[in-house]
């Protein structure tokens, strides 16, 4: 990818769906890359998790890095040097923040951003393998 493209133009024309259009909206604004250390963990999700799939436009970049379903449905993205935003229903999206994570209102109105590397964890504090199972699990009973 050459410098002065955007993202938005090399992404896979499948995420261009209506379930996808806040996330969309994002990565066509923000212009999105991504630190390979939080995009890995979306990679090590998609491994994981039954299922899920990890997608960046371009890895040779560094540009951004989601984790979606086989209907292409966007349920996580990792982005800048140490975000990572999951799309979360009501009741996890309150927990999320109950936890201390952060609404991300730049992406949508159901995307938290969960700190991959909190200062001070817990042993009770989910881990983003967790958020992004969540998110996954959520998504994928939304197309059954």
């Amino acid at each position: 990818m050459s410098s002065g493209r955007f993202l938005i133009d090399a992404t896979d024309s499948r995420f261009l769906t209506a379930d996808n259009a806040d996330v969309v909206a994002f990565i066509r604004v923000a212009n999105p890359f991504a630190h390979t250390d939080v995009g890995s963990l979306v990679f090590d999700a998609a491994r994981r998790i039954d299922g899920a799939h990890a997608y960046c436009p371009s890895v040779a970049s560094c540009a951004y890095v989601v984790l979606h379903t086989a209907s292409y449905r966007i349920v996580a993205i990792a982005y800048h040097r140490r975000e990572l935003a999951v799309r979360l229903n009501a009741s996890a999206r309150a927990e999320a923040i109950a936890a201390g994570h952060q609404l991300a209102p730049a992406i949508g109105s159901d995307w938290v951003n969960i700190d991959p590397w909190p200062a001070e964890p817990t042993r009770t504090q989910q881990s983003p393998l967790d958020w992004m199972a969540r998110a996954f699990a959520e998504a994928a009973l939304s197309e059954h």
